[in-house]
Parts: C-alpha cells; structure tokens; sequence
C-alpha cells in the first residue's frame, strides 16, 4: 500500500506525516511538493519528490512508477488575503492543477483522494452561531470559491469516474511546523511576541474565529478512514469561537510584552464563522487538544524555530 500526499511538505502535510510517524504507520507515503523544507527529518516510510503538481508530465511519470492506493491533496499556492489580487494566477495554480491531479487518476485507475478545503472561506460571512455542511456557501474571497469550485469538480469526478473522496473543510490551524509570514493569525501573533514586535490587526479585533491545532486534523483524517466514511464533506474545528481580542490576552498572559495596534479592515476577511462539527462527532469520537494546551506547545515550537 502506497500513498501519495500533494504538498506534503507544507504546515497542514508536515502534521499528518508526524501523526502516522507517532502511530506507527507502516504505509509507504511519496510526499510531491515544490521543495523539501530546511531543518525538517522526513519519517523513514516517507520518499520525497521534488516537482510542480501543475506538471502534467512530472505528474505521469510518478503515477507510472508508483501504484497508489490513495492520494492526499494538502497543496494551496496562495492565501486568502491576497487570492483576490490576482485571480487569474488563483485559478492557474490551484483549480487547474487539481482538475489535472484527478485526470492522472483517472489515467491510473486511482479511486480514493482526500481534500483539505477550508470552511470559513468557503461559507464566508455567516449570520448564525454554528455552520453545518449544508448551510449556503457564498465565499467572499477568490481563495474561498476556488476552494468551493475544486469541491465541486471532485464530487463531478466522483460521479463520473467513480473516485471515491473524502473533502475536509477545515477551520484556522495552528501549531507545530508553520512557516508562513502572512497566513496563520495565532503562529504569527506568537512570533512577534517572542521578537518584541508589533502585531498588526485588521479590524478591531471583534471578528470571532474557530481554530484548531494542526496535530488535532490527523484524527479526523485518520479516524474518518478507519470509520470507512467516504463521498462526504466534513467540517473539521473545535466547534469554539474566539475572537481576536481573546486570543490576544490569552498570549499576553504568557507573553506579556506582546502589543498590537489596530488597522481597517480588509474587505475578503470573515467576519464571523464558527464550524458545526457535530456530523463528524457522528462518524468517529472526536477530542480536540485545549486550546491552552495547544497555545503552549505553539509558543514552544516557536520559541526553538527562533533559537
């Protein structure tokens, strides 16, 4: 049994390597990504590719060479906040690719692909206290409908071509292995405040999030294909909302020298978006870490990639 994961070597794929690694996987994984990341020590069961998703060639030769049982697509070439400034680019680097990423499976005779979407971009600003799966999606932003839009063409692919899928609409992630500057409010938060810097907040930090600790979404992962749950969308969060002036006094707690100062608000940014997550309490026992718990195991990470 083979599997491969699409962007592997990113915040989201660096998390679900580490759960199989602490689980004792014995399943050999091929990681496909643009680059292998500094400092970071792949699982011994992990073969890592360098190559571009959005090559259709580099794309066939792996499928020829290697027999895969399941593919994970972890990849996103652009953030929410600046998807919209250039749309074209959004759609060539992600909705295109994707739809070449099931073409090879189908090539291939691959039937299982799990997709990690996003819940508040997809749904975006929402006007009720908990959102389930089958509330309307009307996404603000251009990453929010190319997300929706790959959603779509999975289930059409499903139909057609008899993939079997499993789509995750995550909430925010936080935690070990994040490295992005701009994407990724609480590592940030916690990164200047362990440099003595100012954190800017766009808004006036009322909008209310849910937020959840990356090593926490290799349970769902895990715990949905073990439950054999397939052809469903999922929403995978805490089920709580914080706001971002909560989160804020919680690292001024641990970090007192934090400071902020406030800007407007950008126009692509939701608001308000808590998940829904009892359909997934329904398919396996979810437990999620505290968010204290994780907010410490977040500072320590920090603190050594610092060091």
């Amino acid at each position: 049994m083979k599997n491969l994961v699409v962007g592997g070597s990113g915040f989201l794929g660096l998390n679900w390597l580490e759960y199989l690694q602490q689980n004792g996987s014995t399943v050999e994984v091929i990681v496909f990504a643009h680059e292998k990341p500094e400092g970071v020590k792949f699982p011994s069961f992990v073969t890592f590719v360098v190559g571009d998703y959005a090559d259709a060639k580099a794309l066939d030769d792996l499928f020829s060479k290697h027999s895969f049982n399941r593919v994970f697509h972890f990849a996103s070439s652009i953030i929410p906040a600046i998807s919209s400034e250039n749309i074209r680019q959004d759609i060539e680097s992600n909705l295109l690719p994707t739809i070449g990423l099931m073409e090879m499976m189908k090539k291939h005779q691959v039937s299982k692909l799990l997709y990690l979407s996003t819940g508040g971009a997809v749904y975006g600003n929402v006007n009720q206290e908990k959102v389930p799966e089958d509330f309307p999606c009307k996404p603000i932003s251009s990453y929010g409908i190319i997300k929706l839009a790959v959603e779509h063409y999975i289930e059409l692919y499903a139909n057609l071509y008899q993939i079997d899928y499993l789509i995750l609409r995550l909430s925010n992630p936080f935690g070990s292995f994040h490295r992005s500057p701009k994407q990724g409010v609480i590592n940030i938060a916690v990164r200047k405040a362990l440099k003595g810097e100012v954190m800017t907040i766009w808004g006036d930090g009322s909008q209310a999030k849910d937020y959840i600790y990356a090593a926490d979404i290799g349970k769902a992962i895990d715990g949905l294909i073990q439950a054999g749950v397939k052809n469903e969308t999922i929403n995978v969060g805490s089920g709580e909302s914080l706001t971002l002036n909560e989160i804020i006094k919680r690292i001024q707690v641990k970090l007192p020298a934090f400071r902020v100062e406030y800007k407007d608000a950008k126009l692509t940014d939701v608001q308000k978006i808590c998940l829904d997550t009892s359909k997934l309490s329904s398919r396996i026992n979810w437990e999620i870490t505290s968010f204290d718990q994780a907010l410490d195991a977040t500072i320590a990470y920090e603190k050594a990639r610092l060091s």
